[in-house]
């Protein structure tokens, strides 16, 4: 171990988790390589080392078996097995071999020009969700709108009806106490009991989907999935679909609550943004390097290696604070500023290499679209208290709520409500 273990910060505080960058930036500095106790395995915070991480094949994603293991004679090993081996065909829990054979299932599916064809779906779902809001009032940006709109998307790319986007949400939600890493609930009836049962439903259900779709064909998701999939048992077809609702759901959720409170503490912006609509794309971008939904993705050494001129052993955990990178000053000038002038951003937020995220194409829209239609639709956005809440999580930084009082952009003098899409002359 290095010497600054014994000095290094309690990463899974409440205090860290609420605001971590402070910590971050202080051990990218300081000990940009380290043995974390918190985290019981090494930490690392520089841009060239995460990068260099994410594609070394010496450093493994399979976490599930050891998981079972370490957890085998404890209380519920029934749930804890499921769990392990559900989770075991998450392509993001798979190395190379099974690895390409997953995300070969979900390629032609998240393809980046298949993207833009959703949207108009997508609008329309920003409309449905904000039309019913009076002229002026209070919301809930999370459960309001962040929410419910990657759940009825992806609800719709399943081809399930938008009435079940409620019980995905829950499904979602109770797996993710274990997924991600939650350091609150952590009896083992909350995390691992409640995210088995709903592991167990999410099943039960996404078989059923998979059999309809091949008495009825159609064309979505699902049906790709089954296309491209061939290759793969009806378990492993449902565990991707389990595995795309919850990744899908949870980074987009947080990407634009996120968004929304750089929005609202930044004025300036937001009223750059009103006037060129056409720059929230560049804007989140930057707020992917900001703040991006994953903070950290762990790895496993399959062998000695050597970052930052500490040798990390076989077997260790390694953390990769890919916020942290996304703020590194070697990469960024003047890192903890949000500029949507910048150009060419190098953020690892959807982790480069073998793993990068087939989804992001879809996260991009998802967000784009939902901040052009919350500046469209309101001239007024604005915080209503502090401080605010975070989830308690290692994996995810992102608001449990972020209560707001919003006023309605007027109507264009013909009647329509001003198109998001369009660029200011």
């Amino acid at each position: 171990m290095n010497t600054e273990a014994e000095s290094a910060p309690d990463l899974r505080s409440p205090a860290v988790l609420d605001d971590p960058h402070p910590v971050y930036n202080h051990l990218r500095e300081q000990a940009p390589v380290h043995w974390n106790a918190s985290l019981g395995g090494w930490v690392l915070t520089r841009h060239a080392d995460v990068r260099r991480a994410l594609l070394d094949p010496r450093l493994s994603v399979e976490k599930m078996g050891r998981f079972e293991q370490r957890r085998s004679g404890g209380e519920g090993r029934a749930d804890v097995a499921f769990l392990a081996r559900t989770l075991a065909d998450w392509m993001v829990f798979n190395d190379p071999p099974r690895h390409r054979e997953l995300r070969r299932a979900m390629q032609n599916a998240f393809l980046a020009r298949d993207v833009p064809g959703l949207e108009t779906n997508v609008r329309a779902v920003v409309d449905e969700l904000l039309d019913p809001l009076g002229a002026e009032g209070r919301m809930d940006l999370v459960a309001d709108f962040a929410h419910p709109l990657p759940a009825i998307v992806i609800a719709e790319l399943f081809g399930m009806p938008r009435g079940e986007r409620e019980q995905l949400k829950r499904w979602s939600d109770q797996l993710g106490r274990f997924v991600l890493g939650d350091v609150e609930n952590t009896a083992h009836d909350t995390k691992y009991g409640g995210a088995a049962r709903a592991a167990r439903a999410m099943a039960a259900r996404f078989h059923a989907l998979v059999e309809e779709h091949r008495r009825s064909p159609r064309d979505d998701f699902t049906q790709l999935l089954l296309r491209d999939g061939a290759h793969l048992s009806d378990d492993e077809i449902v565990h991707t679909l389990m595995f795309v609702l919850f990744a899908g759901h949870e980074t987009t959720t947080n990407l634009i609550a996120s968004g929304v409170l750089w929005l609202v503490r930044n004025p300036a912006l937001t009223a750059r943004l009103r006037a060129e609509p056409g720059r929230v794309a560049d804007a989140v971008e930057e707020l992917l390097r900001m703040d991006g939904p994953v903070q950290m993705v762990f790895r496993l050494a399959r062998e000695d290696v050597e970052y930052g001129g500490t040798t990390i052993r076989a077997g260790e955990r390694v953390h990769l604070v890919l916020n942290a990178a996304n703020r590194d000053p070697s990469v960024f000038e003047r890192p903890d500023e949000l500029d949507i002038d910048r150009g060419r951003i190098r953020h690892v937020s959807f982790a480069p290499g073998a793993h990068f995220c087939l989804g992001a194409p879809l996260a991009r829209l998802e967000a784009r679209i939902a901040l052009q239609g919350l500046l469209a639709h309101f001239s007024l956005l604005q915080l209503e208290s502090e401080p605010l809440s975070w989830r308690p999580e290692l994996v995810i930084h992102g608001l449990r709520a972020l209560p707001l009082r919003y006023a309605r952009a007027e109507e264009r003098r013909d009647g329509r409500r001003p198109d998001p899409s369009e660029r200011s002359s």
